[in-house]
């Protein structure tokens, strides 16, 4: 299965650790890499192959490159510092290309870990199965099945304590 495919199910299915505050709003992110293809391999071995692009107050675009029906698809990525984590773990916001900005605050959590010059890995919570890490800022399962986070200050609370529990990545990508 794809990774535009699992994010879209993660968000067809509300698992995904959410915020509908843009707590990052007006914050210039900071931005590790370069623009450039990526290549994203996947636990289960399966690799795929996105363009990054650069983009003004610290953002990127991140699209689908190989042919079939993502070709395209996307996201605006943001990566922010996350207090008391070491420098190289940041905070991943991403937010859907396809979605009107000006109607869509919806934004989606996880930890990037730079592993290198040209490499990083992505944790991605998971509501259910993270709920100890969600819990640490108050933070519960609500109808929707998503973890909906009420600020920044809970949304770092909590992915500290995601970082902190020892999850394992599920994506490893390289900057060519």
């Amino acid at each position: 299965m794809r990774r535009l495919a699992i994010l879209m199910a993660c968000v067809a299915l509300a698992g995904c650790w959410q915020s509908l505050s843009r707590p990052y709003r007006n914050v210039r992110g900071v931005t590790p890499f370069a623009s450039g293809a990526v290549t994203e391999t996947g636990l289960d071995g399966e690799v795929q192959h996105y363009r990054l692009v650069r983009r003004p107050q610290g953002r990127y675009r991140f699209t689908s490159i190989d042919k079939g029906q993502d070709f395209g698809l996307g996201f605006d990525l943001g990566f922010f510092p996350l207090p008391g984590a070491p420098s190289n773990v940041l905070v991943s916001q991403a937010a859907a290309l396809d979605r009107p900005r000006v109607q869509d605050s919806l934004r989606y959590y996880g930890l990037l870990v730079i592993t290198g010059p040209k490499s990083a890995d992505n944790i991605r919570p998971d509501c259910e199965k993270d709920w100890r890490a969600a819990r640490a800022s108050g933070t519960r399962q609500g109808e929707d099945g998503a973890c909906t986070f009420a600020d920044r200050a809970a949304l770092e609370k909590s992915l500290l304590a995601l970082w902190k529990s020892g999850k394992k990545a599920q994506y490893h990508y390289v900057l060519k």
